[in-house]
């Protein structure tokens, strides 16, 4: 990155991988200033080949290494500009063909930081490069002195990479820096107040020059905390272990303080560490979270000298709702928490601060465990804390990801909340054991798993730097604690943040919204839902029948193939991973040369998940692929309390062009009885299954639910079958479980099922049509279903396969069409180029004033009648979505997305009148009467 000054008129320039961003504050009449009075910044986004360095001076005494944001400080703005930096991590990385390895992700320290003055010469001399020309020095300190300060700390660290405000199992193995922006956690980036403005300006910058500005370093974003990584080799087998732990900013001025939980369940001094292990093969991620006890209580000293007390400041019931906003947050994001409270031993305050914590937990119904241990008995004892939290750290699992064979071999479900009073160390050591613990169970199920010898010394190095520099930060702060808070306030304070106008591009996204309708349009994609129990079997003949069914209601084959499959393997209860990778592949291989082979057209496997013996394929024509976005997934263990994976489910979410989708595929409980027990399974997965920004699945347009419900019929064994041969399906269906459930508004309320018009897929003799005929001689029922909701969504089939008889269940299916909007990507940047040329064209040999009373002229209009639609569009009104707000008189919704409306008729109003023969409604189709009529002067 490059650094320029011009004096006059003053601006700043930036210059990274070959694109310039000029930052010059101009005070326009035209441009509105914000509540706090301050001015907007015109930046001016160029090509370097078109960017003049005349009058301006680089600034040579330093390298710089990203922009960290602008801040108004006293009345003025001030760029910040990251200088040194130091690599420290590398979470992951390849094994290349010759031996070495190659980072796929690297973290690095901040080592300092300096802040430049935009709208003022006077702190020039402060740089070197302006003290060597003239010789003065400065006899005052930098404004921004406390800033430069504290981002030079060395407890700020940032990735170019990967999403580091997120986890590892969140932030996904790819890094795409639209999903970053839009999937950030803003908690845990420091500096996220000075730089949001420029994501901003980002999101206004036609696509022909996104490349080069996100291939520079004008987004960077900072977390604070501690971050390193180990290697431990051992002969040819290489692992290394990453540490990242994030100090959150959520409760911003009072990050370091003292103090429990606020109005909106914000706590202090809340960290989330996560551990990455990585080998060749596996690379492996598990979080945990400390942070104050999330209650309202304050310190007072006591009778000793330096002795404190902990008083409660309220009753545990006037708390309640801070401490659920709190632990919402943290469900939310994590999914099941369990607390961990540590306890001072004798401490009769803490103590009652732990019946009050457990209280509010107990409310929330969130499990709390709460123990006196010191930190002596945490190192040497710590097998007995780790019998306790056995249960946790089963059912929570961990993230791993199989490289070799490219699946999610497991997934963290849950997370652990440690507390204690006063002391960061205790909560790190009780990590510390939790953190090995996880990578001696997890590493024990995964094949080929190999640990160094020298692997676990290099884990407690890691562990005890990680904790030596949080102490120290977490000790400095609390020395100097009012000092900090004032800075912590500048930082993070509304009237701190600096408002951007781009004008240039701000009239060209203004445009392409005016000309939506001639990049946007409304087509028709179909979907192919399938799913089968296959008894753990791979079944080498072709599955066609399934996959081409006669008489779907498609035209052609489907747009998407989504198939869930049951039972690939057999699993073994009480597993944290159980997963085998090998019937995934089959799966996957099998489909799509199936697909690709009878089709008639190509498809690409756009997404798989596993989840013990439930699988989940997606897979996108290539005509369709590249309109697919956002393609997250998640899984839910439901087998023996949530710690099994032979049951539960794996769903995949992403937006098609501006649409939502979600698929899933569950195995719910057996039995007939077991109908509560599949209705809690349901619940769990409702409640459990997450995305990104926290998506539910009812946050989507389209949801197609699908898999082994497991759901029986309530008839007699004979009465069923006999049913079944009369075909009187209607019968059975009034009995069938599933139906009963949605009709009481139980499991699956508001979802949609075609009417069945096939027989009981469940349960056969493998390889024949004849029902079960063993000692259990189960009843036929329809376990196999496919549900779905979404006004965007229309059923088009439902039907089963029943010639694949290899397994005792059989394939069932539906085809469903659904009607989205599309945004031709191609053609709106083609759009957007014209357009940029045509307002160039407009400024054409313009003074700089000129030029930006063009751009900020709010009527400012193209000659092009291409760029000036005759009728106002009409928005597009998106099913699902609430209705626009009513009309007023200044504006209306059905014109220009609410913006203000001016309507002139030039009609003599003396003379002409509206016709009374024509109808008040204007939307109701009516004659060729014409809309004024002459007045009758004579009456």
């Amino acid at each position: 990155m490059r650094l320029l000054i011009r004096k006059q008129p003053r601006s700043i320039a930036i210059i990274s991988n070959g694109y310039v961003v000029i930052f010059e504050q101009r005070k326009k009449q035209n441009i509105t200033s914000d509540d706090k009075g301050n001015q907007p910044t015109v930046v001016e986004c160029l090509r370097e080949s078109a960017f003049s360095p005349d009058n301006f001076v680089e600034i040579k005494h330093s390298l710089y290494n990203g922009l960290l944001g602008l801040i108004n400080v006293g009345g003025h703005i001030y760029i910040g500009v990251i200088g040194n930096i130091k690599k420290v991590g590398s979470p992951r990385w390849r094994l290349l063909e010759n031996g070495e390895l190659e980072d796929i992700e690297s973290i690095y320290q901040v080592l300092s930081a300096e802040f430049f003055c935009l709208d003022n010469d006077a702190l020039d001399p402060i740089y070197s490069d302006f003290r060597e020309q003239t010789g003065e020095k400065p006899g005052y300190e930098h404004p921004c002195a406390e800033f430069e300060k504290l981002f030079s700390d060395g407890s700020f660290y940032f990735s170019r990479d990967f999403d580091i405000s997120n986890v590892l199992q969140e932030r996904g193995l790819i890094n795409r820096l639209d999903y970053t922006l839009d999937n950030q956690v803003e908690e845990v980036l420091w500096n996220y107040n000075l730089i949001s403005e420029m994501i901003q300006v980002r999101s206004r910058i036609t696509t022909n020059e996104l490349p080069s500005f996100d291939g520079g370093t004008f987004l960077t974003f900072l977390i604070r905390g501690f971050c390193k990584t180990v290697t431990a080799v051992d002969g040819d087998d290489c692992s290394t272990i990453t540490l990242i732990s994030k100090v959150s900013a959520e409760s911003k001025e009072n990050s370091f303080d003292m103090q429990g939980v606020d109005k909106h369940g914000n706590v202090s001094n809340f960290i989330e560490t996560e551990t990455i292990l990585c080998t060749e093969r596996y690379v492996l991620g598990y979080t945990q979270t400390s942070g104050n006890i999330p209650l309202k209580w304050e310190v007072t000293e006591g009778q000793l000298l330096h002795s404190k007390k902990i008083r409660l400041r309220e009753d545990p019931a006037l708390i309640q709702l801070a401490f659920d906003k709190h632990f919402d947050k943290l469900s939310s994001k994590y999914g099941v928490v369990s607390i961990l409270n540590l306890l001072k031993p004798k401490s009769e305050s803490q103590e009652t601060l732990g019946s009050a914590y457990e209280v509010c937990a107990a409310n929330k119904d969130i499990k709390i465990t709460n123990i006196a241990y010191s930190s002596d008995a945490l190192i040497n004892a710590s097998h007995k804390l780790l019998y306790l939290l056995k249960q946790e750290l089963y059912e929570f699992g961990a993230f791993v990801y199989d490289i070799q064979k490219g699946i999610h071999a497991g997934k963290q479900t849950g997370c652990l909340r440690i507390s204690a009073f006063d002391s960061i160390r205790k909560p790190l050591l009780v990590e510390k054991s939790v953190s090995q613990e996880i990578i001696e169970l997890t590493t024990a199920e995964l094949d080929g798993f190999h640990l160094p010898s020298s692997l676990y010394g290099q884990h407690e190095k890691l562990w005890t730097e990680n904790s030596f520099w949080l102490e120290n930060l977490y000790v400095k702060n609390h020395k100097n604690l009012n000092k900090y808070k004032k800075v912590y306030w500048r930082l993070f304070a509304s009237s701190s943040r600096i408002n951007l106008h781009d004008p240039f591009h701000a009239i060209i996204s203004k445009t392409l919204k005016k000309l939506k309708k001639d990049y946007a349009y409304q087509k028709t994609i179909t979907t192919f839902a399938g799913t089968f129990n296959v008894n753990g079997k791979n079944y080498t003949d072709g599955i066609e029948e399934w996959l081409f069914p006669r008489n779907n209601g498609l035209e052609s084959p489907a747009d998407i193939y989504v198939l869930g499959f049951e039972e690939v393997v057999e699993l073994t209860p009480g597993h944290m991973l159980s997963t085998n990778p090998f019937a995934k592949q089959f799966w996957e291989k099998k489909v799509l040369q199936e697909l690709n082979s009878k089709a008639g057209k190509k498809y690409n496997h756009a997404w798989g998940g596993q989840l013990g013996g439930v699988l989940l394929l997606l897979f996108v024509s290539e005509d369709e692929f590249s309109k697919i976005k956002h393609i997250e997934g998640d899984v839910k263990k439901t087998g023996l309390g949530g710690m099994s994976a032979n049951k539960g489910a794996v769903a995949v979410r992403f937006t098609y062009s501006a649409t939502k989708f979600c698929f899933l595929v569950s195995h719910l409980a057996a039995g007939l009885e077991n109908v509560d027990q599949r209705h809690h399974d349901y619940k769990t997965i409702v409640k459990n299954i997450r995305f990104a920004k926290d998506l539910r699945i009812k946050d989507h347009d389209v949801v197609i639910w699908m898999g082994d419900f497991n759901y029986r019929i309530s008839l007699p064994n004979e009465e069923v079958r006999n049913s079944v041969i009369s075909k009187n399906y209607s019968k059975l269906f009034d009995r069938d479980q599933l139906n009963q459930q949605m009709i009481a508004g139980e499991s699956f309320p508001y979802y949609n099922e075609m009417e069945i018009s096939f027989p009981p897929t469940y349960k056969f003799d493998p390889g024949t049509k004849t029902y079960d005929t063993s000692e259990k001689n189960r009843i036929p029922a329809w376990t196999d279903r496919i549900l779905s909701k979404g006004e965007a969504l229309k059923q088009l089939s439902y039907g089963c396969a029943g010639n694949l008889i290899f397994s005792d269940h059989r394939p069932v299916y539906a085809t469903f069409k659904s009607v989205v909007t599309v945004v031709d990507e191609k053609l709106k940047a083609n759009l957007s180029a014209s357009i940029s040329e045509k307002v160039k064209e407009k400024l054409l040999n313009k003074t700089e004033d000129e030029k930006y009373a063009i751009l900020n002229d709010a009527d400012f209009v193209y000659d092009d009648e291409k760029l000036n639609p005759q009728e106002p569009l009409r928005p597009e009104v998106k099913k699902g979505r609430k209705l626009p707000p009513p009309s007023s008189e200044t504006k209306k919704w059905w014109v220009g997305n609410s913006k203000q409306v001016k309507v002139v008729i030039d009609v003599d109003p003396t003379e002409y009148m509206i016709n009374p023969g024509k109808t008040a409604n204007p939307f109701v189709p009516t004659d060729e009467k014409p809309f004024f009529v002459k007045r009758d002067h004579a009456s």
